[in-house]
């Protein structure tokens, strides 16, 4: 009877010991709850205000100035005619400074009348998140993020801006989520050194530049630009689109991935400047100058084409600049270009390396050109491979109609009866296709940026 009321009595003590730890527990998770802070803007508010839903403050840069790791301010819908700059960072531990669009609603940053910067929003510091807003109408950049870490834009959209989104000297680990920019001069995203630290570790997924302002501009107008200054590195472009602009995507630094992106109705689709340079699942298309350059930068560099899909270039399909620039394409379809098809302007191969390509061309004769001196039609690809000692198992079609659903709408998607099907190497090749879907589909891996 003994031994049972002492395990009785033991019992309680645990039980009151756990009960204890959990309040204790809770205690703690509330308290760090308490220290990140939310606090709202509107423009019925007042910066006198305390900030809350009821009593918010007018100006966003109040919220900037009074915020602190781990705070959020969520912004109304209305125009905020307004320069905004943060003044504080988050980190790791107690969490990033927020500016938010209030749920369901927009707010508009605007530089109209605005004298105090031409810049929208800068960011100068790290752990920062910006989310769902509008930013128009400034004469220089609508973001311009310098010397951070740790940035996240999502679900913004910027437009009639002469710079969209800048990035500069020594940002690094940023990511753009589902970022719209368009109606911009000189560009919708540039990463560059501008004088200062490179940098590095950049993310882009599911965004879109689009519709310079002055196609005069040309090449100087580019989508989405890493600059060749320095040596920046680690970036990677998922899913994202460029289209009416000077160039599509401008790639410079190293090892940099371009994944399931598309170019199309610009200058150039795809131009590189850079080395260790990954395009795979891409599809560049209706380009007037070319779908793909490799231009030389004074230094060697190494672009992989893979299962990508380029098509009706006006010039050149693919153009390499200079013979020390090494181009390695796999499973990727040449088609429907109305000059060259692969051109090399010296007259040198051996930085080429390449198979099981479909290749066709509507200059039948001009489907790969190298120094403007050696040609080869579609009936000499045979002779391109003695050539070259390249495209062993590469194919040519002799009619756009027999590769693809609708060409002539840019609906790239494979007939079932296409050379491209099933006829693609598997070593290499991603493991789905531009749509996402999974390959290999059929009885082998097939070639081009869709998989049927």
């Amino acid at each position: 009877m003994k031994f049972k009321k002492n395990l009785v009595i033991l019992s309680l003590i645990l039980i009151n010991v756990l009960v204890l730890s959990l309040i204790c527990l809770a205690l703690t998770t509330i308290s760090i709850s308490a220290e990140e802070k939310v606090y709202y803007v509107a423009k019925n508010g007042s910066d006198k205000n305390p900030g809350t839903l009821d009593l918010p403050w007018l100006s966003i840069q109040h919220a900037a100035e009074t915020m602190v790791a781990g705070d959020t301010v969520l912004i109304k819908k209305g125009t905020y005619n307004e320069h905004v700059y943060t003044m504080h960072s988050g980190d790791s531990n107690k969490g990033y400074i927020v500016f938010s669009a209030y749920p369901g609603e927009t707010p508009i940053i605007d530089g109209t009348g605005v004298t105090e910067s031409q810049n929208g929003f800068i960011v100068d510091k790290s752990y920062i998140k910006l989310i769902g807003l509008k930013i128009c109408n400034w004469e220089e950049n609508a973001i311009w993020i310098e010397n951070a870490g740790y940035i996240e834009i999502s679900d913004c959209e910027v437009h009639d801006v002469c710079y969209g989104i800048g990035v500069a000297d020594g940002t690094h680990h940023f990511e753009l989520n589902r970022v719209e920019m368009h109606h911009f001069d000189y560009y919708g995203f540039d990463a560059s050194p501008s004088g200062g630290a490179d940098c590095h570790h950049g993310t882009l997924n599911d965004c879109i530049a689009h519709s310079w302002r002055d196609p005069a501009l040309g090449h100087e107008c580019d989508g989405f630009a890493l600059s060749h200054e320095g040596a920046q590195h680690d970036f990677v472009l998922n899913r994202c689109k460029a289209y009416n602009v000077g160039d599509g995507f401008v790639i410079g630094g190293n090892n940099v991935t371009v994944n399931r992106c598309s170019a199309h109705d610009a200058e150039v689709g795809f131009k590189m400047w850079g080395d260790d340079i990954t395009i795979v699942n891409c599809l560049g298309y209706h380009n007037d100058s070319s779908n793909v350059e490799l231009d030389w930068d004074g230094e060697p560099g190494t672009t992989i084409l893979q299962n990508c899909t380029f098509m009706d270039a006006q010039t050149y399909n693919i153009w390499v600049e200079n013979a020390a620039d090494f181009l390695c394409m796999y499973n990727c379809i040449l088609a429907g270009g109305d000059n060259i098809g692969l051109a090399f302007e010296q007259r040198d191969v051996s930085n080429y390396k390449g198979d099981y390509n479909l290749f066709h061309n509507d200059d039948v004769d001009r489907v790969i050109v190298v120094g403007y001196t050696d040609e080869f039609s579609l009936n000499q690809i045979e002779g391109w491979k003695s050539y070259s000692g390249q495209d062993a198992r590469s194919l040519v079609a002799y009619s756009i109609n027999k590769i693809f659903v609708d060409p002539t709408n840019y609906d790239f998607h494979l007939l079932e009866t296409s050379l491209a099907v099933d006829n693609g190497k598997s070593a290499g090749a991603p493991s789905e296709d531009y749509n996402g879907n999974p390959r290999p589909q059929g009885d082998g891996y097939d070639i081009g940026a869709y998989e049927r």
